[in-house]
């Protein structure tokens, strides 16, 4: 993946000679059609589509161009401003498991020959380059949460995996997390997503039944946080796209129902330095945590309402910023981090010092 942050449109050009190879494996590969995907200020990926015939355009910035400003709620740029332009990091090319005639691309966007101040893989890309010329690297696992839905015969959204009774009596019920029985109702499903993640080479470690019927949760291994963050956008896509086949769909909503589970996701970061690549910087002796691991805690602390304010970005999230809530499915405790701290495998902080 390529993390290199630079300031001008010509020094971001890939090779031709790649650019070359690159449609020639997809071509061999049976792909027709490119989506080069930019991410908007909600990590939200956009395109428009293209031919393969057009890929060597697309790369060398001469591909569709984006009125970005038209739909992102920056009142700065008007219509009389120029467009942005997507470039493509070929290092985050991928053929679409859920449609092998379509190729996957990453996108960084540029305006008027500088990288666009409110690109968030841009600004990422700044941040990684940075924290390198103070010798640190960042590293990062997700471990995302979601709610698998279906319409019934009203057309009103449902749990997919619940078999208590829509109408009638519906008992107090023990949490959904780890249970045997409705794991195997999902495998169908569940079992597709590993299959694809595994080819993918994503490393995926286990899947889990989560607290809400129907929420599961993915948890996988480590790599740099650009390529995590790519993952994390295309993951969400990807997990849409198995869903309808299966006749359902996904919500990523914080908390769709008051005395549900809310779904988040666990960000595992660690540091490695690149004089000592491999290294984590956060492992002290004997498997403790390093003088480290504290300041870098200090350091989220001190921003922790404005990285709030962007990781739970909307109004629906704060319903689940809550410590209890009466009639909780399988108690009363939400588990959620509603603390601004930090703490020894606690849950119910925002920073949490994992026992393992």
């Amino acid at each position: 993946m390529s993390n290199g942050y630079v300031e001008s449109l010509a020094e971001a050009l890939p090779d031709r000679q790649r650019v070359q190879e690159e449609k020639a494996r997809l071509e061999s590969s049976g792909v027709k059609y490119i989506f080069s995907c930019w991410i908007d200020m909600l990590g939200i990926p956009k395109t428009k589509p293209v031919p393969i015939s057009d890929f060597e355009l697309l790369c060398m910035g001469k591909g569709p161009q984006f009125a970005v400003h038209s739909i992102s709620f920056v009142p700065e740029l008007g219509p009389a401003d120029s467009d942005q332009i997507p470039l493509p990091d070929l290092d985050s090319l991928v053929i679409c498991p859920w449609d092998k005639t379509i190729a996957w691309v990453f996108s960084d966007l540029w305006w008027e020959d500088k990288p666009y101040n409110l690109c968030p893989r841009h600004a990422l890309k700044r941040a990684i380059s940075e924290a390198g010329q103070h010798d640190y690297a960042m590293f990062a696992g997700v471990e995302p949460e979601f709610i698998a839905m279906k319409w019934d015969s009203n057309g009103l959204p449902v749990k997919a995996f619940d078999n208590d009774p829509v109408d009638g009596v519906r008992p107090r019920r023990q949490a959904f997390g780890y249970d045997v029985e409705y794991s195997l109702d999902s495998m169908g499903f569940l079992g597709e997503l590993i299959d694809i993640l595994e080819e993918m080479g994503w490393n995926l470690h286990d899947v889990v039944a989560e607290g809400a019927y129907s929420q599961f949760e993915l948890d996988f291994h480590y790599t740099d946080v650009l390529n995590m963050a790519d993952r994390m956008v295309f993951l969400r896509v990807l997990l849409k796209e198995v869903a309808k086949k299966h006749g359902m769909f996904i919500t990523y909503m914080p908390k769709p129902t008051i005395g549900d589970w809310r779904s988040g996701a666990h960000m595992n970061t660690s540091m490695q330095t690149l004089s000592a690549p491999g290294v984590n910087i956060y492992e002290g002796e004997n498997g403790n945590w390093s003088d480290q691991v504290f300041h870098a805690l200090g350091g989220i602390l001190k921003h922790g309402g404005a990285i709030t304010a962007i990781a739970c970005s909307t109004v629906n999230s704060y319903n689940g910023l809550v410590p209890k809530v009466g009639g909780f499915e399988g108690g009363t405790y939400t588990w959620a981090p509603t603390r601004m701290a930090y703490g020894q495998n606690n849950r119910s902080a925002m920073l949490r010092l994992p026992q393992s």
